[in-house]
């Protein structure tokens, strides 16, 4: 288990999750951008429940080890959704070519 600390607190959340969340809130970053996520938390009384973070550049998230006596808590729904949200973002921009930048004199034969 992991615990991510934001600026107003911390949730614990299951390993693959925390790593999700840590690539998401770089990838917003780099693009200046944010948005709210929904992960799998466990409460302070040790039950499962559910936390909604919003993270974009601003975010300043750091991640530790928990040591807790359950079985990871992973939503396999919730991780790819964050891992596709990244791989969108990552992936290089596409633009429109602009015809201007052709050569009108280039034999395409």
């Amino acid at each position: 288990m992991k615990r991510i600390f934001y600026a107003s607190g911390s949730v614990v959340t299951g390993d693959r999750t925390a790593v999700a969340v840590l690539a998401y809130a770089r990838a917003l970053a780099m693009r200046e951008s944010s948005d709210s996520i929904d992960i799998p938390v466990v409460t302070p009384a040790g039950t499962e429940g559910r936390a909604q973070l919003v993270i974009g550049p601003a975010s300043q998230l750091m991640v530790v080890t928990e040591v807790m006596d359950r079985e990871e808590l992973d939503d396999d729904d919730a991780i790819a959704a964050i891992e596709k949200h990244v791989e969108g973002l990552l992936a290089p921009e596409s633009r429109p070519l602009d015809p201007g930048q052709f050569d009108e004199n280039l034999d395409t034969d």
